[in-house]
């Protein structure tokens, strides 16, 4: 039979998620983000993939009232959904709240170059890219690479998460991404190996 979750999953409260006069590609991202908890809670998904933003960003540091603005909605948005993850039980039977379980992974086409505010350019240094990961606990916290002041790369070793200075992020593609499924999948090593 045929149920209809349109009421069910029906966005409840812009101010609530701090969106109220935030501009569309905000308020997009969270009425995804208050639609995925109502999913959750019905145990209708267990996993939802938000487009984000989809503007051009190369000229966002020509209005850092803006910027800024973006990054306190989103902020507000992050909020809101862990708040609403933690007042909701897992639908799955484990004895925890949604938020006890809520894994992030954001990255992106083409990072922009970090030390450069004029055009914002696609060039990262080294050819570098990043995946931000809030792994709920399942992973170690920290930066593993990154980009310094003087536009200098630093990898990591998967193995022991050492800096390798100069190496760039095609050798460490797939420790990261088994590192975020890992996550996901709440540290069941063998979920990861199938992959």
């Amino acid at each position: 039979r045929y149920r209809n979750f349109e009421d069910a999953l029906a966005m409840a409260d812009d101010t609530r998620y701090g969106v109220g006069s935030a501009q569309t590609n905000i308020k997009e991202i969270a009425h995804a983000m208050c639609t995925a908890v109502k999913a959750f809670k019905l145990g209708l998904t267990s996993s939802v993939i938000i487009p984000a933003m989809r503007d051009d960003p190369h000229g966002a540091f020509n209005n850092m009232t803006q910027l800024e603005a973006n990054v306190l909605a989103l902020g507000k948005i992050f909020d809101a959904f862990m708040a609403d993850c933690a007042a909701i039980p897992d639908p799955s039977g484990c004895g925890k709240m949604l938020s006890d379980g809520v894994v992030f992974t954001i990255h992106g086409d083409t990072p922009k170059a970090p030390n450069n505010r004029n055009g914002w350019p696609d060039g990262t240094p080294n050819n570098s890219n990043w995946l931000y990961v809030f792994g709920n606990g399942f992973l170690k916290t920290g930066w593993f690479g990154g980009v310094d002041a003087n536009n200098a790369v630093t990898g990591f070793d998967p193995a022991t998460g050492n800096a390798v200075p100069g190496q760039g992020s095609g050798v460490t593609a797939q420790a990261a991404a088994a590192a975020a499924a890992y996550a996901v999948a709440k540290g069941d090593m063998r979920r990861v190996q199938d992959f």
